[in-house]
């Protein structure tokens, strides 16, 4: 009875807590299809310095990549601003742009309306955040084509409702970088200054650069000043007022820094009960909550991450973000990306590394 009624305590108390601001979130897209895969690291190396919450996909397959997308527009609209990275083939087919997914296998050039996914798909996906965002794209040129097919070497034109899109090749990649790794020490990271920057070599163009200002990391906010309070007033109390016996002090009262477990009408067993947080009515003691780790099993701590919520994932996701583990995006879903961030925790408390949490370690994250 008790396994059963410890996983549901915990589960309400993650799930009460309350969620973070979300708007000052930048999240990103970094994908790599084929041997792009070292500047697509880099690239999201550098996003991550900037502190953007990162989702990375290597080699995906054209229902992944799809699925990657949906993910990550879901997060967009509840960002702040996005940037995608793409290091991918692409081709044009009729003036429209097509990103080629691995495993494409194209008989005919309208196998790419299902086996491809267009450039403009990310875009859109990009400019749902609150600012919007921009999509830079390094081409990776293929040798044989369908007739009616051919490389894409220029960036698209500009789309209403869509955002920026900057093309460049392998060849032109380094520029492209060094933009990036000259933003990521500013405090300051606004997209069109970046995507400025970026265009000083030939073979690299860009569809338009942003109408409004697009920030990747805004500078700290100032601390206010601290206001200057007026001296508290001294009052003297006279002994035999306040004590009512002549020459002599009432100690019936107890301070503070008293020995007398009772204070303010509480025993020190309640007042400890009351420091506790509470969940649905029932108190989180470290006797219900903390068992022994050798007490839990594997398959009952993944029974006990399936009854969290998706708030009390990205709870979790967040908790391992403020301590530099996480990088990904706090959408409440645990990915690889997760999985290593709490392997990485654990392995800081010197626990076994499993990637899946104890009832103590969660609540350690959540509190």
């Amino acid at each position: 009875m008790k396994a059963r009624i410890v996983p549901m305590i915990l589960a309400m108390a993650l799930w009460a807590m309350p969620a973070a601001a979300q708007t000052d979130r930048v999240v990103a897209l970094v994908v790599s299809v084929g041997g792009g895969a070292q500047r697509a690291d880099d690239m999201q190396t550098q996003l991550q310095l900037m502190g953007a919450e990162t989702l990375r996909a290597h080699d995906p397959n054209n229902a992944q990549l799809r699925s990657i997308l949906m993910r990550f527009a879901r997060e967009a609209s509840n960002a702040r601003a996005t940037f995608i990275y793409l290091d991918v083939p692409a081709v044009n087919f009729e003036g429209r742009p097509f990103i080629l997914p691995k495993g494409a296998t194209l008989k005919r050039p309208t196998d790419l309306f299902t086996q491809a996914i267009p450039i403009q798909a990310f875009s859109r996906s990009a400019v749902q955040a609150e600012q919007g965002g921009a999509v830079v794209i390094t081409i990776v040129p293929q040798d044989r084509l369908l007739d009616g097919l051919s490389n894409v070497t220029n960036a698209p034109e500009a789309v209403l409702g869509a955002s920026p899109v900057l093309i460049s090749t392998p060849e032109t990649f380094a520029p492209v970088l060094a933009a990036m790794e000259k933003s990521s020490e500013k405090s300051e990271v606004e997209i069109g200054t970046l995507l400025s920057d970026m265009l000083v070599k030939d073979g690299i163009s860009i569809s338009d650069l942003p109408r409004n200002r697009i920030f990747l990391r805004l500078p700290p906010k100032a601390e206010p000043e601290p206001v200057a309070l007026p001296a508290p007033v001294s009052q003297t109390t006279n002994a035999t007022e306040s004590s009512g016996t002549s020459g002599s002090l009432n100690t019936s009262s107890v301070s503070p820094d008293s020995d007398n477990p009772k204070q303010d009408g509480l025993s020190a067993d309640t007042a400890n009960q009351s420091e506790q947080p509470q969940a649905s009515g029932l108190s989180l003691t470290a006797e219900t909550t903390a068992p022994a780790a050798s007490d839990e099993t594997l398959e009952e701590l993944e029974l006990l991450e399936q009854t969290l919520s998706r708030a009390a994932k990205r709870t979790v996701q967040r908790a391992l973000r403020n301590q530099q583990l996480y990088k990904g995006l706090v959408d409440g879903i645990f990915g690889p990306q997760t999985r290593e961030a709490i392997e990485a925790f654990q392995k800081s408390r010197s626990e076994k590394q499993t990637g899946i949490l104890t009832r103590r370690q969660l609540l350690d994250l959540s509190s």
